[in-house]
């Protein structure tokens, strides 16, 4: 969101300093209040609505329009209950996990630097439970998405689903573990085999653990589509076939494929227009509260987090700087990044647009040489569950 915001900022300055026209293409409503002057809506190729900014958002006259600005998430409007979590155990445990990536140079590639991706992050997630990664690109969120499911290797730490060490697994036994966690990508498009029909990329994982027979898997599959809401004639169709949305729910059905306890969803909404993004919530939500599923939900969008979460970590520079039930987190805030973060969420409405681009801290740089070791993360515990980053992190 900072960075959004600054982007945001310089293109209003060079239109305002220069006098360039702007062309802005987005699915992004709260952007397009905050940006435009005009505004044109499209659907199917054809334009069907174009008026004034305030305009539309005060009197859209197509229902398409309406449908529109009546899914945009808004920050207090729509919450998530949170679930009984007291009496179980945590589905996950994660503990002083650290990811770094090797920076090599000179013509034997040696190993010069490293890249500090992950700092010593500990959180735990219960069954049901969603928490939200939320923080700006290169913060370190979806590396510690990867490192838990072990698709990114962590420098040491502690990753416990349910009593399993993950992280002293190898082999045939973390390929057992990987039933019980699964991931959903930002881009479905790529993450989705495009020579395989989709009743084949839903088949396949039950496949590979050999569950089942053909005829029990077929009836899974239908089944996964139903759930989903998705026809099963689409079964037969190819992943071009389909529309952003319908190939993200597939993407979800795959992933209910091994009925996993934990889903990892990396900017899973980020592509998706606000109409399709708010149906996928609802559809995330829906399998949550049927499925008992635990939710690593990570995420930019904090108006989107507000909705889907019931605890919120905020990183920063690999580092977790706030953690804490959502309300704390969102009106509450405590670090001078999560109010960074806040103060630079657009508003849905043109006549909020904020005026100025407030005054970010360029972000310090992750490389470091081989000999640099950071002091441990230290909280302060201002509330129940709520706990600040009180050590250095740069902010």
């Amino acid at each position: 969101m900072t960075t959004q915001a600054e982007i945001l900022g310089l293109i209003d300055r060079m239109k305002r300093d220069h006098g360039t026209a702007v062309v802005f293409i987005t699915h992004d409503m709260a952007v397009v209040a905050q940006m435009a002057d005009r505004v044109v809506v499209m659907r199917n190729g054809r334009k069907i609505e174009e008026s004034l900014v305030e305009d539309i958002f005060a009197n859209p006259e197509e229902n398409y329009t309406k449908s529109l600005l009546n899914a945009v998430p808004r920050l207090g409007s729509t919450q998530n209950p949170v679930p009984k979590i007291k009496e179980c155990a945590p589905l996950l445990r994660v503990s002083g996990l650290t990811t770094r990536y090797a920076v090599t140079s000179g013509l034997l590639r040696r190993v010069s630097a490293q890249v500090h991706a992950v700092e010593d992050v500990s959180f735990s997630l219960h069954p049901g439970e969603t928490l939200a990664l939320v923080g700006e690109s290169g913060c370190g969120k979806s590396t510690v998405g990867r490192s838990v499911l072990r698709l990114e290797e962590p420098l040491r730490g502690q990753v416990h689903l349910g009593e399993t060490d993950l992280l002293s697994l190898s082999g045939e036994g973390l390929r057992r573990m990987r039933r019980e966690m699964q991931m959903i990508f930002q881009d479905p498009f790529s993450s989705l085999d495009p020579r395989m029909k989709i009743s084949a990329q839903l088949t396949e994982p039950m496949r590979n653990f050999c569950i089942g027979t053909a005829e029990t898997r077929a009836q899974k599959v239908a089944d996964l589509l139903d759930r989903v809401h998705l026809p099963r004639a689409f079964l037969d169709r190819y992943p071009h076939e389909l529309s952003g949305g319908q190939r993200q729910r597939a993407a979800i059905a795959r992933a209910l494929a091994l009925d996993p306890k934990l889903i990892v969803a990396d900017e899973a909404l980020s592509a998706l227009d606000v109409s399709v993004q708010a149906r996928v919530l609802d559809l995330l939500q829906d399998l949550q509260r049927d499925l008992g599923i635990a939710y690593l939900f990570i995420s930019h969008d904090m108006a989107v987090v507000e909705r889907i979460s019931h605890r919120v970590a905020v990183m920063y520079l690999g580092r977790i700087v706030e953690i804490g039930p959502r309300a704390a987190v969102f009106e509450r805030p405590q670090h001078a990044y999560t109010k960074a973060l806040l103060s630079a969420v657009p508003v849905p409405d043109p006549k909020q647009r904020k005026k100025t681009v407030p005054d970010y801290k360029p972000v310090p740089s992750p490389l470091h040489d081989l000999n640099y070791e950071p002091d441990p993360n230290r909280y302060e515990e201002v509330a129940p569950g709520h706990r600040v980053l009180v050590s250095e992190c740069g902010y």
